[in-house]
């Protein structure tokens, strides 16, 4: 039997041990450290599944390992610059602690002033874009694709380029030059079809063919015209009569299918997962005050063997 005193003791450790329990169970001791969510706003010209699903696969898992909260814009119109600089004032004002913007005019967008960290991903190089941007030289990868065509293309083989002024981006002009610019070395000239044309890129085919001049290759300006000349080749044999090849970029999964198919021949590729994430990356790091230098992305031509090879399986079709 317990005394009086050791009585007390008892009902003093156990009063002590709820007590303990109590203040741990409620954070009153042991407190989680709260970790600051940074809000982060990311303002590009269109969010469709084909055009952005790996680049927003990079987000998101980059949002998980930098505690990111992730929030996309898009514009209501295209390439339209002032409704962008609206919007990065409008997500600022909102309390966006960061923006990530795909510029509709580089030049404009890159001179705005704002009190918070501002990621460009910028078509150009890495000498003209500012810490922390994100850059893909598209100037080079229109180099770098033209050169591959010319590998294989017999002389005097007719060069055209479908070509949109409605719609043509900064990276649009970009990789049209370093195309232009490797042509010319090698001695050859390409050919612009405008959609402004009569009867468009589908007469524009058609019309290739009957001239008569042997197969011809075909480049396009961007991924959107690309996925329609290629779906021009799959619905029309007379329009793929005369095309010896068609090239361009993107990594949408209509242009990989055309690719694997073998209606396009072959195409110029960037890892938009790793671009996705190095710009979330990135905007952590100006917030917290860290050093930053321009990532440049490098450029991958590939053709339909390719698309089985690893490396491009883990590049085009990644898992976060």
């Amino acid at each position: 039997m317990l005394g009086r005193s050791g009585k007390v003791l008892l009902v003093l450790y156990i009063v002590c041990l709820l007590v303990l329990f109590l203040m741990c169970s409620t954070n009153l001791i042991i407190r989680e450290p709260e970790q600051e969510i940074y809000q982060i706003s990311v303002i590009i010209e269109d969010v469709r599944s084909d055009n952005y699903s790996n680049f927003r696969k990079g987000m998101d898992q980059a949002a998980v390992e930098f505690n990111t909260d992730i929030h996309f814009i898009t514009l209501y119109e295209n390439l339209n610059v002032g409704q962008q600089m609206e919007l990065m004032d409008r997500e600022q004002q909102d309390g966006a602690d960061a923006l990530i913007v795909v510029p509709a005019d580089e030049e404009q967008v890159a001179g705005k002033q704002m009190t918070i960290p501002v990621i460009l991903l910028r078509a150009g190089v890495a000498e003209a874009a500012g810490a922390g941007n994100i850059v893909i030289d598209y100037e080079k990868m229109g180099e770098q694709l033209a050169r591959k065509v010319m590998e294989t293309l017999p002389q005097g083989t007719p060069v055209y380029m479908l070509t949109d002024s409605s719609k043509q981006s900064a990276m649009d002009a970009m990789f049209m030059r370093g195309i232009d610019r490797a042509f010319e070395e090698g001695g050859r000239a390409v050919r612009r079809i405008a959609r402004e044309e009569e009867g468009g890129f589908r007469m524009a085919f058609e019309k290739i063919g009957m001239r008569k001049e042997g197969e011809a290759v075909i480049l396009a300006q961007n991924q959107d015209i690309l996925t329609e000349a290629a779906g021009i080749l799959a619905d029309n044999a007379a329009a793929a009569e005369g095309v010896k090849g068609l090239y361009g970029r993107g990594t949408t999964m209509p242009i990989l299918n055309y690719l694997d198919r073998g209606l396009i021949t072959g195409i110029c590729v960037t890892d938009e997962f790793s671009i996705g994430y190095y710009s979330v990356r990135e905007a952590v790091r100006a917030l917290e005050g860290a050093g930053s230098v321009p990532t440049v992305m490098d450029s991958y031509y590939i053709e339909k063997e390719d698309l089985r090879e690893p490396a491009f399986e883990k590049l085009l079709f990644p898992i976060e």
